[in-house]
């Protein structure tokens, strides 16, 4: 039980508010903690990165997102343009994902001794 719940109930039974109080405040108590644990699992917090080759591990970066979309600055127009090309659109790649998508794998590439993940989480 969280603290806040519990100093409700305490201020309950001390009669420092009545019941329906009691029930506005625990409803919304439960309300914020929704909208809090809504918040914090809907969106990715980083790109993750891991390469092995021969079994492995090569590469095991975690780039934090807020990084990953500052990086769309530094990008070379004439990389842009390429992307541009083929329809490829890095910022809303970055913009829709989100980790309740699968399990956050945007890449899976095995070949048998190579293997590329690269993941929201």
């Amino acid at each position: 039980m969280s603290e806040e719940r519990k100093r409700i109930l305490q201020m309950l039974e001390e009669g420092k508010i009545n019941v329906d109080e009691a029930n506005d405040l625990l409803s919304t108590l439960e309300g914020e903690n929704r909208v809090e644990k809504t918040k914090n699992s809907s969106k990715a917090k980083s790109i993750k990165i891991l390469v092995e080759e021969n079994g492995k591990e090569q590469v095991n970066i975690s780039i934090p997102m807020v990084i990953a979309k500052s990086f769309m600055k530094f990008i070379p127009k004439s990389a842009k343009k390429s992307l541009d090309k083929e329809n490829i659109d890095i910022e809303e790649i970055l913009n829709s994902i989100d980790s309740d998508s699968n399990d956050g794998t945007l890449v899976d590439i095995n070949d048998g001794k190579d293997h590329v993940v690269i993941k929201a989480e």
